[in-house]
């Protein structure tokens, strides 16, 4: 968002009209949020964490693609990062525009699903049988977590001697995941309603759990296990 403010603004626009000012956004907005759905989709193909699809594949027999001959037990990447780049799949890839997926009411598991890879929305979750099992939850969570830090905050580059200091978006850490090193930014709160919503609501978070822990110890469950179930 400190890097593509246009972008920011007009998710902002869209959350001040469906959710207004008075509380925080849930689930059930997500239907009225076509503009964050599409930024989503956009961050998990910009950005994505596991750039050459995680867990390597293996074909189990002999095979052969546009004329390449891959044999028994050949070790298999999904190059994510390749796909998500393609020019002609998306083009100016390295342009964070939700505009691509605008008409794309898709969820994760739906687009996984689609037999024409042409319209999957992205491959950070992976594809074929080894899928990623939790894109349903990091869906979810990607929703509420964007929404509510765009309902708000404001992202903005962090000034220097008065000049924004530059973010390099493509500087990214290294190994098996991924993901942007260490930048500056300032994020500060909308208004002051807000700020005062976004306290309240994670003190009645912190006691819920609180709650319910205690409970579960009184019941003879160690925080440990409640945690894994």
């Amino acid at each position: 968002m400190a890097c593509f403010p246009d972008v920011q603004k007009k998710a902002q626009d869209e959350i001040n009209r469906v959710v207004g000012s008075g509380r925080l956004p849930t689930m059930a907005d997500e239907p009225q949020l076509p503009y964050i759905r599409a930024m989503i989709k956009e961050t998990l193909r910009w950005m994505p964490t596991t750039v050459t699809g995680a867990v390597p594949h293996a074909t189990t027999k002999d095979d052969e693609y546009m004329g390449h001959f891959i044999p028994q037990g050949a070790g298999i990447m999904l190059n994510v990062w390749a796909i998500h780049m393609d020019e002609t799949r998306h083009p100016n890839p390295r342009e964070f525009r939700p505009e691509r997926y605008e008409n794309d009411c898709q969820t994760a598991a739906d687009s996984a699903a689609n037999p024409n890879a042409s319209q999957r929305d992205h491959f950070t979750f992976g594809s074929g049988r080894r899928i990623c099992q939790g894109m349903h939850v990091a869906e979810r969570s990607l929703f509420l977590g964007m929404s509510r830090i765009l309902w708000g905050f404001n992202i903005t580059p962090k000034l220097r001697d008065g000049k924004p200091v530059p973010i390099n978006p493509d500087h990214l850490t290294q190994g098996f995941v991924c993901m942007p090193d260490t930048f500056e930014c300032e994020i500060t709160a909308r208004d002051e309603k807000r700020s005062r919503l976004i306290r309240e609501d994670w003190q009645a978070a912190k006691k819920e759990y609180i709650d319910l822990a205690t409970g579960q110890i009184k019941e003879g469950i160690t925080l440990d296990k409640m945690s894994l179930a």
